[in-house]
Order: structure tokens, then sequence, then C-alpha cells
């Protein structure tokens, strides 16, 4: 099982906090936690072990833990997939490098397409053999729409994954 309490087993997607994105630097709503999260997307270490001492507690053992590539094809390492193999430590299989981003995408928050269709076709599935016949933890720090999530979903399943739950450190709120 790759959440402890049963009930987050049965959510679609699971998110912890919410994310008021800076607009320009003039949304009022921007908090400490949105901060924290882009502190994590610049791979900022202490946030990073602070989202450890969260997410940890939460999870069971015996699953691959995999993240939603960047937008960036060319980017390596991220503060998600940071987390993440940290997260697999004893007892949880690091596929951090099953999803890779082929072909870059325009900047989701800057209004690039966030269609299913955008993700299914940019994001290929390497190194199967560490999610086939597995559950899988899907980890990512921000979401929207959810359709990244769904189109790695629908990849993952694809290509063996047994069962696929997607965590999202917060989701984006107007």
């Amino acid at each position: 099982m790759i959440f402890k309490n049963a009930a987050s087993n049965q959510a679609d997607i699971i998110t912890l906090a919410f994310y008021h994105p800076r607009r320009g630097g003039s949304n009022p709503d921007f908090d400490e936690q949105s901060m924290q999260i882009l502190s994590l997307k610049a791979r900022n270490r202490q946030v990073i072990a602070s989202y450890y001492r969260i997410v940890d507690p939460l999870l069971g053992w015996d699953f691959a833990i995999a993240v939603v590539p960047s937008r960036d094809s060319a980017r390596i390492g991220s503060g998600i997939g940071d987390l993440a193999q940290l997260l697999a430590g004893p007892g949880r299989t690091d596929a951090t490098s099953c999803l890779v981003r082929h072909t870059t995408i325009p900047k989701l928050a800057c209004g690039g397409d966030r269609k299913l269709e955008v993700h299914l076709s940019s994001i290929r599935v390497d190194k199967a053999h560490l999610i086939r016949g597995r559950e899988v933890l899907l980890l990512d720090d921000i979401t929207t729409t959810g359709n990244s999530f769904r189109a790695c979903r629908i990849l993952l399943e694809q290509n063996g994954a047994s069962l696929v739950k997607c965590l999202a450190l917060a989701e984006t709120v107007s």
C-alpha cells in the first residue's frame, strides 16, 4: 500500500496545500507555503528536507516513486526529483528516471497548452523494468489541471505499472 492512510489510497490526486502564484509579484494571497514551493523548485536543500519530514510518514513501503518531468526537455534534476530520491530510500524503488520529457513544451504558468494530449505526446517512459508490475507513487510539486498527472499515469500503466497514485505538494488556486 502506497499510503498508510487507507482513505488516501482512494483519492485520484492528493494535494497537501494550496499554491498562490505570484502573478508578477502582485498577488496579495502569495504566502509562506507558496514561497516554500518556489524554494523547492529552486532545489533549496532545507526545504527539500522539510518536505521529506512531511511526506515520508504518510507513506508505506514496497512501491516505486516517479516524478512528473519538467516541461523543459533539457532540464536535468529538480527539487521534486531530489525529494523523490530521498523518499525512495530503503524499502522503496527510485523510479525518478522513468518519465522523460523528450520534447520541451511552453511554460504552462505563462499560458502554455495544458491539454492532456500535449503531455502524452511529449513524455516517454524509459527503464520500464523499474515500474513493471509495481505500485507507483507519482510526485509533482504543483498541480493545476491534473493533466500532467493523468498523462504520466496513462504512460506508466501502459508500461506495466499495476497502480499509480498521484501526490502534489500543492494545488494552484486563483
